[in-house]
């Protein structure tokens, strides 16, 4: 349906319940039938409100309609007022801050990846000696199993 059918819709249902305020209450239950118990501004429970009753007690059409706003205006103020400088310079002063704060961020980030490039490094080498080390044992382990159980390292040692 387009905004102009619903629009057209909307101000039908409106215009079928004269007399109607915005600023009446959700309340189903007419004032003359209303039990002595609950006071008169109390709301139902949701279980009692039915389409009926909330088509003949309130307008939704405050809800249901676009509403304009006036444009807010901001309130001029005049460059050579007190409050004009004091106003620029707390704002100079936090904008200092905030780009120290940036700054030091930075610096912070740039030390801590320096120190993991070095540390990768060092892991790069530490994993370079460790798989040196494992070529050369293997390495020995293959000639000890070509020689022979015969000719391992005890047979090694009684040789000398």
């Amino acid at each position: 349906m387009s905004d102009s059918r619903v629009s057209s819709v909307i101000q039908e249902w409106v215009s079928s319940y004269p007399g109607q305020t915005h600023s009446q209450t959700l309340n189903p239950v007419a004032p003359h039938h209303q039990p002595t118990s609950r006071p008169p501004t109390a709301t139902p429970p949701s279980f009692l409100l039915t389409r009926a009753h909330l088509c003949s007690r309130q307008d939704f059409s405050s809800f249901l309609l676009p509403t304009l706003r006036a444009p807010v205006t901001k309130r001029s103020i005049s460059k050579d007022s007190a409050e004009y400088r004091l106003r620029r310079e707390k704002n100079n002063i936090a904008v200092r801050k905030s780009r120290d704060k940036a700054r030091r961020r930075i610096l912070l980030t740039q030390q801590r990846a320096q120190q993991l490039q070095e540390e990768n490094q060092k892991l790069q080498m530490r994993i370079g000696q460790l798989t040196q080390e494992l070529d050369t044992l293997k390495h020995i382990l293959s000639q000890q199993h070509l020689q022979g159980p015969d000719e391992g390292p005890a047979a090694a040692g009684a040789a000398i």
